[in-house]
């Protein structure tokens, strides 16, 4: 109780001195601020008559930091993108199995190649030699009339998806042919020993990783303005499995678009469809800007700003974190003043 009553005379006192200073300003129409209540209540005092804006600055600052917030309390840190793992497994799957295909392919050029020459009048002996096969192969290529593709049909095809979520969740080759025989696998642990490293490898190639900070670059650029396409195509890829951080995104560049629209009436429409929402840290911001909703309508309305102000306090705090336990307040001074 002590410490609250002396904040209270602190910022009591921190008013008055304001008031003091701004009765010297009688004639000033508009007055930017940030949301300090202190400053609201000073100014509502010694100038009645001025138009309060909110800094847009300090608006866009305050909903970033809330969306930052929301990002580190529902985001981890290093998200994994797991792509493709339900594909049509009456395809190829693994690399033995491809290699079966590009061996038929393979083998049914040679075959093209050795029909042509035979039906151009060589003898088989002669197309054999040419060809580097033995007769035996020639006939068999002769009698060819589709690709020699083996059927690539494995007895592990109907639990490929249940074995590489297992893969993903860290479980061992023991304990998967434990949980396949489960769902009625009949065939032995060999056999799945035998694919255990290309189903690894396909699961390894469709895995990916995204770190928190890279999203959070949504809420400064665009998507379009991401260079990398790796990154952008992770970043989309992860927002159309995350529909709620997809609508937040798209509520933070509608906002920064009203907050330039000079159509006050729209900042109500966008807190009435972000309420819906009902989301922590957005509803924080919302409180936040209708405690103040006639500065923050005004912001949307005039163009004043003191972005120009906050870049000089901003050049004076780097200066004075430069020179921090070296330098007097003279030579402070001299080098703000130069």
């Amino acid at each position: 109780n002590d410490k609250h009553k002396k904040i209270e005379i602190v910022n009591s006192r921190e008013k008055e001195d304001v008031v003091e200073v701004l009765k010297q300003f009688a004639k000033v129409e508009t007055v930017t601020r940030d949301f300090s209540l202190t400053y609201k209540n000073a100014i509502s005092e010694a100038l009645p008559q001025a138009k309060q804006i909110v800094d847009r600055f300090h608006i866009l600052k305050n909903l970033t930091d809330d969306l930052c917030s929301y990002l580190k309390r529902t985001v981890s840190d290093r998200i994994k993108l797991i792509r493709d793992t339900s594909k049509d497994f009456e395809e190829v799957l693994t690399k033995r199995q491809q290699n079966k295909i590009d061996t038929a392919n393979r083998k049914w050029e040679v075959a093209q190649e050795a029909k042509k020459l035979y039906e151009e009048g060589n003898t088989k002996i002669d197309v054999a030699k040419k060809l580097g096969i033995t007769r035996g192969t020639l006939n068999t290529y002769l009698s060819l009339k589709e690709p020699p593709i083996r059927d690539s049909n494995c007895i592990l095809d109907n639990y490929l998806p249940l074995i590489k979520q297992l893969i993903i969740e860290g479980k061992k080759a023991k304990e998967i042919y434990e949980e396949i025989k489960k769902q009625g696998y009949k065939g032995k642990m060999t056999v799945l020993n035998m694919h255990m490293k290309s189903i690894k490898n396909e699961v390894k190639n469709n895995t990916s990783y995204l770190k928190r900070s890279k999203i959070k670059k949504l809420f400064f650029y665009d998507l379009e303005d991401i260079k990398n396409e790796t990154l952008k195509n992770d970043i989309t890829f992860y927002l159309n499995q995350n529909e709620e951080l997809s609508k937040i995104i798209a509520l933070e560049k509608e906002f920064k678009t009203v907050m330039f629209s000079k159509k006050p009436e729209q900042l109500d429409l966008w807190i009435e469809k972000t309420k819906s929402l009902n989301i922590l840290e957005l509803n924080s911001f919302i409180n936040l800007i209708e405690s103040d909703i006639e500065a923050v309508k005004n912001a949307v309305i005039y163009d004043y700003s003191n972005g120009l102000t906050e870049g000089f306090n901003n050049k004076t705090k780097v200066i004075k974190r430069q020179m921090y336990g070296r330098c007097s307040f003279g030579l402070l001074r001299l080098k703000i003043l130069v």
